[in-house]
């Protein structure tokens, strides 16, 4: 049964229609009859047990295994689908597709680990040669002083070695001069004391020249100078 409607007076002298419902009894003994347990108001299972990427725990993991391809993901691999959600929902709708992931990205780490380790070899190989090549530098220091005091030395011995060759000329000429000058001096001897000269004597042309015997002296002098001129330089060159 239904009451009927009625009018209500605002406060304005309106008149506002006023309208109640009232349920049916045979309503209200439906509803009474229904059973609302604890168990009908529960979710139904998702298909396939799905589970968010973010829990952990090795329910999880057991889980994860069953989902994605019955066991077909590896320990570390469902840790690594676990941490990435993108990764996780990928795993999901395509196991295959989510596997070449993770095996390109193991790659990429693999040759990252690689060209890093290449890096460091060279950077050593570097610093090796950087060290050698001081040390080669050094010892081609030494080794070009070494060798600027050998040319000088090489110099210097050149210059005795003529100056030796013309001494031994000088001397040579002087001694066959002083021969000759003696000689001469025998000759007149004889020819003082009324002897007779040898058929095979003959008196020599050239006597003995005062020249030579300074010129000789005049040769050790420069001789002398130039060679200490030479040690002198060679040991200013070796200070430097």
């Amino acid at each position: 049964m239904q009451r009927r409607e009625g009018n209500k007076r605002s406060a304005g002298g309106d008149i506002a229609p006023t309208t109640r419902h009232y349920r049916s009894v045979s309503m209200d003994s439906f509803i009474g009859k229904l059973n609302f347990n604890d168990e009908s108001l529960k979710m139904p299972p998702s298909p396939g047990g799905l589970m968010s990427p973010g829990n952990s725990g090795d329910g999880n993991n057991a889980a994860f295994s069953l989902e994605f391809g019955n066991g077909e993901f590896s320990g570390p691999e469902l840790k690594k689908i676990m941490a990435n959600e993108k990764l996780a929902e990928i795993a999901m709708a395509d196991p295959k597709r989510a596997k070449r992931i993770l095996a390109n990205r193991q790659s990429a780490a693999r040759s990252k680990e690689r060209k890093m380790r290449y890096i460091s070899e060279l950077e050593h190989k570097v610093q090796t040669l950087q060290t050698e090549a001081t040390t080669l530098s050094a010892q081609l220091t030494l080794l070009q002083g070494d060798s600027v005091g050998l040319t000088n030395q090489n110099s210097e011995l050149k210059f005795r070695l003529q100056s030796m060759e013309q001494q031994a000329k000088l001397r040579d000429a002087l001694n066959e001069a002083l021969t000759a000058e003696v000689q001469r001096l025998k000759i007149v001897t004889a020819e003082l004391n009324g002897e007779s000269l040898p058929s095979n004597c003959m008196i020599p042309q050239h006597s003995v020249n005062p020249m030579m015997f300074q010129q000789q002296h005049q040769h050790q002098q420069h001789q002398q100078q130039q060679q200490q001129n030479g040690n002198a330089n060679s040991k200013n060159e070796l200070k430097q």
